[in-house]
């Protein structure tokens, strides 16, 4: 073994094409080592497109000697988990399946290379942006979009995928897949509700889909159309899946039971005009054991946020998107006016929560709860919906509000303050 390596990259220009070269040397003049990569697009792009290809293929035909052709053996670790995640993709209904290599800057990529694929690969590893494009079966009536951030390795003469990219910065959804999950997973299903469960977990899985199916019956009292009605739920023991989703808010964590995540026809990040697919929801697993009563109120809560996905923008006040959430999982009317005094205690109500503020305080639940409340009880349930909706148009509360309901923002807050204000005596 080597102590001390030299690794020195160069492009060169032959007969008009390009090349990469990578020399190792053991700290003098005389080169070890060395190895030539042809980085030409239409060369080395093409190459790992064939990958990327056969990959997909492989899934699709469940062969798992094909998956595991173009993956690196030298790594055990990484080869037991590329087994892994083949068997719980076959596991998934995938009507649709495929991978596509998306164009991003060299630079930004390579801020996602973890160090020990650098040791082994030096110059000839690249990490690139995949578009994961799937379509699960009797839920999805467009694919879906998620990101992979591959890291390939060019090794004896050909690209092989050697490791999965790094970093607090990934994509929405890097990660966080049903597949991601590290463990074998089950699968259980209705005709509205996919539930990914860890293997094993199917008793638990059936429980879950009966309170699915509740939450479901809520929601479409409320909002009965506009939305596909079906759901992928995820719900594994590994909590890197939902941890996922908080890489910049790890404080959040434990105070969240599960999470909506809305998805796209394109990767968001690697996208300027992406389409909204649908929503996936992702259970955190410390809650799985919660009460059923608590459970059934969070499922109907993210199945609201699925519901609304379509007409969600980012226009779409934080104590609008939960508040609705919250009317709509509290419909049952299982409440008493004691607990919300009790929930309430000395929340200043005074102006509607700003989004960035919206989630260091809880109570602002139930704040945009009573607000949301107060406005089906007072214009009616399709204004409140179509309160809702008036964001996707304009961006300012005070606008939406003079538009559909026939007051201004001021006189909305006011209403909302009197409306507390009762719930407190």
């Amino acid at each position: 073994m080597l102590t001390t390596l030299l690794v020195v990259s160069m492009l060169l220009a032959v007969g008009g094409a390009g090349a990469a070269a990578w020399v190792l040397r053991d700290g003098g003049d005389t080169p070890i080592a060395s190895t030539w990569v042809d980085v030409r697009p239409e060369v080395g792009g093409k190459a790992i497109d064939d990958v990327l290809t056969r990959h997909a293929a492989a899934v699709r035909s469940k062969s798992l000697d094909a998956w595991m052709a173009d993956v690196d053996q030298s790594d055990p670790g990484f080869a037991q988990r590329q087994r892994q995640e083949f068997e719980n993709l076959t596991k998934l209904p995938l009507a649709e399946f495929s991978f596509e290599r998306t164009v991003q800057p060299a630079r930004k990529m390579a801020a996602y290379l973890p160090s020990q694929l650098f040791d082994r690969y030096h110059a000839a590893a690249r990490v690139i942006a995949v578009t994961v494009r799937h379509r699960i079966d009797g839920v999805d009536s467009v694919p879906v979009a998620t990101p992979w951030l591959a890291v390939f390795g060019y090794a004896d003469g050909r690209w092989v995928i050697a490791g999965d990219g790094v970093g607090k910065a990934m994509p929405t959804g890097a990660e966080g897949q049903p597949w991601d999950a590290g463990e074998p997973i089950s699968v259980v299903r209705n005709d509205r509700v996919v539930a990914v469960l860890s293997a094993g977990a199917a008793d638990n899985g059936k429980a879950l889909l009966q309170l699915a199916e509740t939450g479901l019956r809520q929601v479409a009292q409320v909002r009965p159309s506009g939305w596909d009605g079906k759901v992928l739920l995820t719900a594994v023991s590994n909590k890197q899946i939902f941890d996922t989703y908080f890489a910049e808010s790890q404080d959040r964590v434990a105070r969240v039971a599960a999470i909506a995540v809305p998805y796209y026809s394109s990767v968001t990040e690697w996208s300027a005009r992406p389409t909204y697919a649908t929503t996936r929801v992702v259970f955190n697993p410390a809650e799985l054991t919660a009460p059923k009563a608590e459970l059934q109120h969070d499922l109907t809560h993210e199945f609201t946020h699925a519901a609304m996905g379509p007409v969600t923008g980012p226009h779409t006040p934080r104590w609008v998107v939960e508040g609705f959430a919250e009317y709509v999982a509290y419909k049952d009317g299982k409440y008493n006016a004691a607990g919300i005094r009790a929930v309430i205690g000395d929340l200043s109500i005074d102006k509607f929560p700003a989004d960035k503020q919206f989630y260091e305080e809880p109570r602002n639940y139930v704040g945009g709860w009573l607000a949301c409340r107060m406005i089906a009880e007072t214009f009616g349930e399709a204004k409140l919906i179509a309160f809702y909706e008036g964001f996707m148009r304009m961006s300012e509360i005070d606008s939406v509000s003079r538009e559909v309901l026939g007051v201004g923002r001021d006189q909305l807050e006011q209403q909302w303050r009197d409306y507390v204000a009762k719930q407190r005596k």
